[in-house]
C-alpha cells in the first residue's frame, strides 16, 4: 500500500509540476516518475536530478540504485513549439559501481528496459494526454 501511496503522490507532483514548465523540465519529471512507478523499485526517493531507491539486482534483492540525469533534450515539430520526441542521458549506479552500457547492451535489468529506461532513452510526446510516452 505504501508503494503505491508513493508513486500516486508522484505522479501528482509529476502532473502538477507540468504545468507551466519547459519541455525539458516535464521530460525530467517524467522519466523520474516512470523510475518510481515500476513495481521493483522500493524506498524511493528523489534530490533534484538524482534519484536513489532499493531493487533487485543479480541475486542481491535489495541492491542500492542511484540514477543521475545527465541531460534532457527535447525536438520539437514544425511550429517549434509543440514537443515531439525527447531524449534523456543519465548515469546508473548500483551498490556505488556505475553500469556502463556496452555497445547496444545496457546492462541493465530487463524490468527497467521493460520500462522504457535506460542510461539514453527516449520518449514521444501524446498530444492527447499531453504526457511523455515510454513504450
Amino acid at each position: 500500500m505504501r508503494k503505491h501511496v508513493l508513486v500516486l503522490c508522484v505522479s501528482a507532483f509529476a502532473l502538477a509540476g507540468c504545468r507551466g514548465r519547459n519541455p525539458e523540465q516535464q521530460l525530467r519529471e517524467a522519466f523520474v516518475q516512470q523510475i518510481a512507478s515500476m513495481a521493483i523499485v522500493r524506498d524511493f526517493q528523489r534530490t533534484g536530478d538524482e534519484v536513489t531507491f532499493s531493487a533487485k539486482y543479480v541475486e542481491q534483492p535489495d541492491a542500492k540504485w542511484r540514477v543521475h540525469i545527465d541531460s534532457a533534450t527535447v525536438e520539437h515539430e514544425g511550429d517549434g513549439t509543440t514537443p515531439s520526441k525527447g531524449t534523456v542521458k543519465s548515469s546508473w549506479y548500483v551498490n556505488g559501481e556505475q553500469i556502463r552500457p556496452r555497445g547496444s547492451q545496457s546492462d541493465l535489468p530487463l524490468a527497467f528496459l521493460d520500462a522504457g529506461v535506460a542510461q539514453e532513452c527516449w520518449a514521444l510526446w501524446d498530444k492527447g494526454t499531453e504526457r511523455w510516452s515510454w513504450k
